[in-house]
């Protein structure tokens, strides 16, 4: 049979690590995966994916914990799958998925809440500073029609004026400084929203790993390139 349907003919496969920090990046690389892939590939996202499984501490076995168990089992021999070390292993990798997600949503929602509060106090500067200014802008302006008024004055008037002045250019200077601080703090956290990954296609999540990790075939399917030539047209790939 042959197709190259779905296949990126590259050279190598950038497979993101799992951790923490990286989960989003690699969940959203497994879900836009497509087959066939070079063995080589696929045996490195097996590696990939087990040397995180191994390091993975299962959580105690609350109530919850048995709920979530229970119904990936059935779902898991939904899709076919009965060998029971197959199931054990897969319901393992998935629990980790649902682990690194639930610390990934704390992590993302905590940061979410630090910029908001960032982009509060930054709202609540400007404000300020848009206040002092015009305060200081108005006492200059009637410092300096006192001076006008009285003709000669001490000093000390005049010093004031130059205060107030000063001040006043001081706080509209620094709604500049804002305004940048608030940009910055803006992207930053609708980078964070569009990072976040608010759910998992558990259907999805479940067909891809069996697929990879050699626990499920589907007719017409290739997991693995077996063979490949370059024609004139480019790479064509035929599949065993």
């Amino acid at each position: 049979m042959s197709s190259n349907q779905g296949f990126a003919a590259t050279d190598d496969l950038a497979i993101p690590q799992i951790t923490t920090t990286t989960f989003p990046a690699f969940y959203r690389w497994l879900m836009g995966l497509r087959f066939p892939l070079k063995v080589a590939d696929v045996l490195e996202i097996r590696d990939t994916i087990n040397h995180a499984a191994d390091a993975f501490r299962v959580p105690p076995p609350t109530p919850d914990y048995r709920h979530f168990k229970e119904a990936l089992q059935t779902a898991i021999e939904s899709f076919g799958i009965h060998n029971k070390r197959h199931v054990d292993r897969l319901i393992h990798i998935l629990t980790m998925f649902r682990e690194l997600h639930y610390k990934h949503s704390i992590h993302s929602r905590d940061c979410e809440w630090r910029l908001r509060s960032i982009l509060g106090d930054n709202e609540d500067a400007r404000r300020r500073s848009k206040q002092y200014g015009l305060l200081t802008l108005v006492a200059s302006v009637f410092a300096f029609i006192a001076w006008i008024a009285m003709g000669n004055v001490g000093w000390l008037m005049k010093l004031s004026i130059v205060l107030l002045l000063y001040a006043s250019l001081d706080y509209f200077h620094s709604l500049t400084t804002l305004r940048n601080e608030k940009q910055i703090v803006t992207r930053e956290l609708n980078d964070l929203l569009r990072d976040r990954v608010d759910s998992l296609n558990w259907k999805t999540l479940i067909h891809k790993l069996a697929l990879l990790m050699g626990y499920k075939h589907v007719n017409g399917l290739n997991v693995f390139l077996m063979h490949e030539h370059m024609d004139s047209g480019g790479y064509r790939h035929t599949y065993h």
